[in-house]
């Protein structure tokens, strides 16, 4: 029982911190990240604004738990070996939520910064991102669908940086298919021909 007692509180931290989370990236997707207050969201968390700031001291903060979610949420879509196939859809269906995008671009610009949030989130999001993208074309060459010549590390680290200037491009002049030119690049970078292992590429809901 005294077990439960201590893991309590830490339990009910997790709980609050989603909550507020979750509140902000709503606030995001309806209305965009210049509209987020620590007291619009404390409201719509149902909690004080002095609770918010307990868990989350900026509206810097908040923000990065936003993204945050909306990263964690889209990467439960995905099983093992599929993060390959689906990222062009992923790429289209990130640009279609124009709010997130250019949070995504307004963080992005400010994690240069070591003292911002922002900056340990990219460091942390690109490392898991291209630790997960190397272990699926590893399998992927276990299966014989990529040959053994590519570096699955390095492929993927091309593929991530290759993403976020697409992505970059798309927000300034949105005239082109960016699933159909991250598709290219990633075929290109595994040393495999346009037409294969399209089929594949699973429909991820907006």
């Amino acid at each position: 029982m005294s077990e439960l007692r201590r893991r309590g509180p830490y339990a009910r931290t997790r709980e609050r911190r989603a909550t507020i989370a979750q509140a902000t990236l709503a606030q995001v997707v309806e209305h965009g990240h210049r509209s987020v207050t620590t007291l619009g969201v404390a409201k719509r968390a149902g909690i004080s604004e002095a609770g918010l700031l307990y868990h989350f001291p900026s509206k810097e903060a908040l923000l990065v738990a936003a993204l945050a979610l909306f990263d964690e949420q889209e990467m439960s879509l995905l099983g093992p070996g599929e993060s390959v196939a689906a990222a062009p859809a992923l790429a289209v269906d990130g640009v279609r939520r124009t709010n997130i995008v250019h949070l995504y671009a307004s963080l992005l610009g400010e994690a240069s910064n070591p003292e911002h949030p922002a900056h340990g989130y990219f460091k942390e999001r690109w490392r898991l991102s291209r630790a997960r993208l190397a272990q699926d074309i590893s399998l992927l060459q276990e299966a014989g669908e990529v040959g053994p010549a590519v570096d699955p590390e390095q492929a993927a680290a091309l593929i991530i940086a290759a993403w976020d200037g697409l992505q970059n491009h798309w927000l300034v002049d949105p005239s082109f298919d960016i699933g159909a030119q991250l598709g290219a690049l990633i075929d290109a970078v595994l040393l495999r021909s346009s037409s294969e292992h399209r089929g594949g590429t699973r429909r991820v809901t907006p």
